[in-house]
């Protein structure tokens, strides 16, 4: 399970599968990631858009960089389980459900 501390810069590696297989993104697609509530009522991060050639992803096998800036994770005020959201839009959209956990980071 992928944490992030608060006040961090994290970038979450996340495999996508269909089918328990990982599949192919086209470079033209878009790929949105933001984490929200378990219960899903509540957005804890608002939707940003993922690079292809972020370092570390690979959208020919489904890999995902989730990149969020400290300012983002600042102002996540919520601990403990929560959703981070993937979005592919690829001429139709599919999304995915990770569980993550936020944890308050101490050290400014």
């Amino acid at each position: 399970m992928a944490i992030i501390v608060t006040g961090d810069d994290p970038a979450l590696p996340v495999t996508l599968k269909k089918s328990k297989a990982v599949f192919a993104i086209a470079p033209t697609a878009t790929v949105q990631a933001s984490v929200v509530s378990v219960d899903k009522l509540t957005t804890l991060i608002p939707p940003i858009t993922c690079d292809n050639a972020a370092t570390g992803a690979d959208w020919a096998n489904s890999l995902v960089m989730v990149e969020f800036t400290s300012a983002q994770t600042a102002a996540i005020s919520a601990t403990g389980e929560a959703l981070l959201e993937i979005q592919v839009d690829d001429g139709g959209k599919l999304t995915w459900f990770v569980l993550i956990t936020i944890e308050t980071g101490t050290i400014a």
